[in-house]
């Protein structure tokens, strides 16, 4: 009996787990297991945004019309499947002590200085401006005991901003899965303070609308900081609701008339 799925992972043993979950399957030495590559995972953004999954082909065969084979070669076939499963189980072993590792490392960083936070920083926006070939420059402020603002400056700020600041939220987002215990706003040119300006204006504007109307209203999709910003304005409407829904990237803004 043979069950073959395909998967989305970064690398075979992910792909590995995730077919076992997904079609119940608990490896013995009953069963062999046969991976195939179709699509090679791609590093995104010079693997500064992680990695794309590829897709694996794999096919687990339960052996059962070769009870007779199994007794003959007694010795040789649990000697493959034993090394197949102690792979899994040392795979299993490594991702249960990553997460102890992590908590420690976030210990010892508490105690790191604020020069010494400010040069690791610096490091990773210059390694990431030079990885782009950016023609920027930028300064790091501290606002706040653990919040950092990265301003950047020069030729290529429409780069860094982006469409609608979708570039530089994921600039931003890039850096705070980079450096832990502290963290980091993005700034183009106080680029932030005249979206903000921006959305109030929008969301004062919708807010009217919906109280005048009584129709709901839905809004483009945003990231979580500028939702925030819709959503102080609105609140302070008595007579109207508003909640986000979707999922990040595409998580929108509701406003509708309170019943």
């Amino acid at each position: 009996m043979e069950k073959t799925i395909e998967i989305k992972a970064i690398d075979k043993e992910k792909a590995l787990k995730r077919a076992l979950n997904i079609l119940g399957v608990e490896l013995t030495d009953n069963e062999t297991v046969d991976i195939v590559e179709k699509v090679a995972p791609r590093k995104k953004f010079f693997g500064l945004l992680g990695t794309e999954p590829g897709i694996y082909e794999v096919s687990i065969k339960t052996k059962q019309e070769e009870k007779k084979e199994v007794k003959e070669h007694k010795e040789y076939k649990p000697h493959v499947h034993k090394f197949e499963k102690e792979k899994t189980e040392k795979h299993v072993k490594t991702e249960k002590f990553e997460k102890p590792e992590k908590a420690e490392k976030v210990e010892k960083t508490e105690k790191v200085n604020h020069s010494e936070q400010e040069k690791e920083i610096s490091e990773k926006v210059a390694f990431f401006v030079e990885k782009m070939k950016l023609d920027i420059k930028y300064k790091i402020k501290r606002v706040k005991e653990r919040v950092y603002v990265v301003e950047f400056f020069g030729k290529d700020n429409a780069l860094i901003i982006g469409q609608k600041g979708k570039t530089l939220n994921s600039f931003e987002y890039l850096l705070n899965s980079m450096i832990k215990n502290c963290k980091i706003e993005i700034d183009v040119e106080k680029f932030k303070e005249k979206r903000n300006d921006t959305l109030r204006v929008l969301a004062k504007r919708m807010a009217e609308k919906v109280s005048k109307t009584g129709k709901t209203v839905r809004l483009n999709a945003m990231p979580p900081r500028e939702r925030k910003v819709i959503h102080e304005v609105v609140n302070k409407y008595p007579d109207l609701d508003t909640f986000s829904e979707g999922r990040d990237p595409k998580r929108y803004i509701v406003i509708k008339k309170k019943r």
